[in-house]
């Protein structure tokens, strides 16, 4: 009788979070058992029957922390002994308190953890406080983030490392994280924005693709060239808007005005738009930062509709969209149900 060989991704992890908290000089043994926990917890969590999809930063000093962040705002939970137990208790206590842009923190302290909740703004053009502490993050003030990034799609990031991805499904693993693919897409969209509102307007679009990710929702879409008027003709079978969503014109008018009214508005694109990425079809933005069209629908030639694809009919439409790249399109975008992200430019 064969002799049967476990494997453990648990193992793996933990000794993947020794390197990592290495890295990051916050090497702990508790904080490494926790980690470990934490990604087995917050792997399609649910509390009260809700999915959630808290962001957890391992800190080290959250008022230092807070000072670095613009309007910041933070509410104390609750403190434990320094055990995973804490940490995981940490979770439950603070992650039905993570939604608008809140983020759930665990302080280690000598011999404690502290947890509670914070944010870093309000409005849907401020920087999120990933791109402060960890993107553009200083090694002096430590910080890790541990979150769910898609459908059974953990991502540990640092100041320092790479990206830890960790995969609990059957899709082929990728060295690249979604939110990588995501936000180079993002980029295209903006190439013609103009420099003084490109920040902004970047932050507003990384919250509705980052939304449509949580959500689960495969989604498709595609950028054309701001000086085209019209639709390429194989994209008009679809609701092409008699006029564009200019989120660029909305962005300046509310940093102009700062009312409610110019806030009103841009709230109001941001919901619509992500309603246009969860239907089914295209969406397609301009490369000047504009929606023109959305539930667009392509042909596909012969050659790609005999195509057998693990992701059906959403992978023949994005082979087709690739195809049509410097033929009436600048950029492709797919994103299964799974979260697996890929993009395709006439830069690439």
């Amino acid at each position: 009788m064969n002799n049967s060989k476990p494997i453990s991704l648990r193992s793996v992890i933990l000794g993947e979070s020794v390197t990592f908290l290495e890295n990051e000089e916050m090497q702990c043994i508790i904080t490494q058992k926790g980690i470990v926990e934490l990604i087995n917890q917050l792997v399609n969590y649910r509390e009260e029957g809700k999915d959630l999809f808290p962001q957890i930063y391992i800190v080290d000093d959250i008022m230092l922390i807070l000072k670095s962040l613009p309007t910041s705002q933070h509410c104390f939970i609750g403190k434990g002994e320094k055990t995973k137990e804490t940490m995981l208790r940490a979770l439950k206590k603070c992650a039905p308190l993570t939604d608008d842009e809140w983020a759930l923190y665990i302080q280690r302290n000598e011999d404690s953890f502290e947890y509670g909740v914070f944010r870093a703004g309000t409005s849907l053009l401020s920087v999120s406080i990933e791109e402060t502490l960890i993107n553009n993050g200083s090694k002096e003030i430590k910080a890790i983030l541990l979150h769910q990034i898609s459908d059974k799609l953990i991502e540990v990031r640092g100041v320092v490392n790479d990206s830890l991805i960790i995969n609990f499904g059957g899709s082929e693993e990728s060295s690249k994280s979604p939110i990588e693919n995501q936000q180079e897409f993002i980029k295209s969209i903006v190439k013609y924005v103009p420099s003084e509102i490109k920040e902004p307007t970047v932050n507003f679009y990384k919250k509705i693709f980052n939304e449509v990710l949580k959500v689960g929702h495969g989604t498709l879409a595609c950028i054309i060239s701001n000086t085209k008027k019209e639709l390429p003709k194989k994209l008009s079978d679809g609701i092409i808007l008699d006029k564009r969503i200019n989120i660029p014109e909305q962005i300046s008018d509310l940093l102009n005005r700062n009312d409610l009214q110019a806030n009103s508005s841009l709230n109001g694109s941001y919901s619509i738009i992500s309603g246009m990425m969860q239907s089914d079809g295209i969406t397609v933005f301009t490369d000047k930062g504009e929606i023109a069209a959305y539930n667009v629908f392509v042909k596909h030639p012969a050659s790609i509709a005999k195509t057998n694809t693990s992701g059906g009919a959403r992978s023949r439409t994005f082979l087709t969209l690739c195809n049509m790249i410097g033929n009436g399109i600048e950029a492709a975008y797919i994103q299964s149900q799974d979260g697996k992200i890929e993009i395709k430019s006439n830069e690439q």
